[in-house]
């Protein structure tokens, strides 16, 4: 199955986003800390899940990398980190659809994770076409190639454990509900 989202981002949204590329870059930083902290805690969670483990700690390593790099690009247009997480409304309307049970919460959490990884590389693509720093462009345009080559690790991870048919009827359900929540979330200098 491709992994292909049901709602694309208008380029005017990119347009929008970039009179903020401050903003932008925060969110950014925030977002590969979380992604970093998600993989460690689903080893801390999961830890009889070994077949993924080497996998995840490997994302891990790549999204504190880019997170050091998306600091630098902080820096280097004069700021410093935030330190506070800002709320994430992505996130929060996509929680809903999470199951609670053992299993279907971990296949979820991994599903979503690939999902909102994919939203990023593409937003990522489109923030490199319209920024004017050709610096930021091309880490943003360089980023967006990186991701798409791992942007269904989290669902083929999942496929270890699942039923492959159950794991993309599921990525289906959670791609329509995350197009919903990317179409109605009010446009913002962030990832999501």
């Amino acid at each position: 199955m491709e992994l292909k989202l049901k709602y694309e981002t208008p380029i005017e949204w990119a347009h929008q986003a970039v009179t903020d590329i401050d903003s932008f870059l925060q969110d950014h930083a925030d977002a590969e800390r979380k992604v970093a902290n998600m993989c460690l805690s689903l080893i801390a969670k999961y830890p009889n899940r070994t077949e993924i483990i080497d996998e995840l700690i490997q994302i891990s390593v790549e999204e504190l990398l880019h997170f050091k790099q998306v600091y630098e690009l902080i820096r280097y247009r004069g700021n410093e980190l935030n330190g506070v997480f800002q709320k994430d409304p992505y996130m929060k309307g996509i929680m809903p659809i999470i199951r609670s049970g053992s299993d279907e919460l971990f296949m979820d959490r991994l599903i979503i994770a690939s999902v909102a990884e994919l939203r990023g590389s593409e937003r990522f693509k489109l923030i490199g076409e319209v920024v004017q720093d050709p610096k930021i462009s091309k880490f943003y345009t360089n980023l967006h190639i990186q991701e798409l080559l791992h942007i269904d690790s989290f669902i083929k991870m999942a496929k270890c454990y699942f039923d492959h048919d159950i794991v993309d009827q599921r990525t289906e359900e959670i791609l329509t509900k995350e197009a919903e929540v990317s179409k109605n979330l009010p446009w913002r200098s962030a990832i999501h």
